[in-house]
């Protein structure tokens, strides 16, 4: 217990300058590792705990994040560098720059344009949320849904709306590695600041750079195809 468990309670308010009634606070928020009890049912704590306890006030006072959102870095991340927190954070203001409110004749008009059971279905994929349209790229959305009717991918045609998940689908892993691969090292190399600006030039980049690998793949597809019909027909008329 000693040496695995090695502090007491003022152990770890030597060590950190932290208050003991702060520390017990902490840990009823979830924010510190579990203690152990001896048998006098007196509290110890592992080093990990003294680490801990240095990391919240250093995030407390470097970043300025209430108790609440530590405990979801905790949850999300671990106990991570204050500096890739700080580079997260960049980015999540930079996410949450807000989608305007949609307005209500704008949702009335492009939903007049949609099949029936359009809405439903985009509900169903989560493409939309519950309650229905609420901003102005969902209005977006819709528009593109609509135009891709008109432009004849229609039920009887054998265009459904579920067929948009193969986009939704490709789309959420491609996000997945490409934060794995492109976003992740970057952040340990960029300071917060320039990590914002870079994400913010380079988000229109990717949806260019996407749309044209995308057509020029479509392209050599369906190249192939007819190819393959052409050798096919050939092969009938030998």
């Amino acid at each position: 217990m000693a040496g695995a468990f090695p502090h007491r309670m003022r152990d770890l308010v030597r060590l950190t300058g932290i208050s003991a009634p702060t520390i017990h606070f902490y840990a009823q928020q979830g924010l510190l590792p579990a203690a152990r009890k001896t048998a006098g049912n007196q509290a110890r704590y592992a080093d990990e705990t003294v680490h801990r306890l240095h990391w919240i006030r250093a995030v407390q006072t470097e970043l300025r994040l209430p108790l609440r959102a530590i405990r979801d870095v905790l949850e999300q991340h671990g106990q991570v560098p204050v500096e890739d927190i700080e580079a997260r954070l960049a980015l999540g203001h930079l996410l949450a720059e807000p989608d305007p409110v949609a307005n209500a004749d704008d949702v009335a008009a492009v939903a007049a344009r949609l099949a029936p059971g359009d809405m439903r279905a985009l509900t169903r994929l989560g493409l939309i949320g519950s309650e229905g349209v609420a901003s102005t790229s969902d209005v977006r959305l819709l528009e593109l849904v609509a135009a891709t009717r008109a432009a004849g991918f229609t039920e009887a045609a054998g265009f459904s709306i579920e067929n948009i998940a193969v986009y939704r689908d490709a789309v959420e892993r491609l996000v997945a590695d490409e934060l794995a691969r492109i976003v992740e090292p970057v952040l340990s190399r960029t300071d917060p600041e320039t990590m914002r600006d870079l994400v913010r030039r380079g988000l229109p980049l990717a949806d260019q750079l996407l749309s044209l690998l995308h057509r020029r793949a479509v392209q050599a597809e369906l190249r192939r195809w007819l190819e393959l019909e052409l050798v096919d027909s050939e092969s009938v008329t030998a």
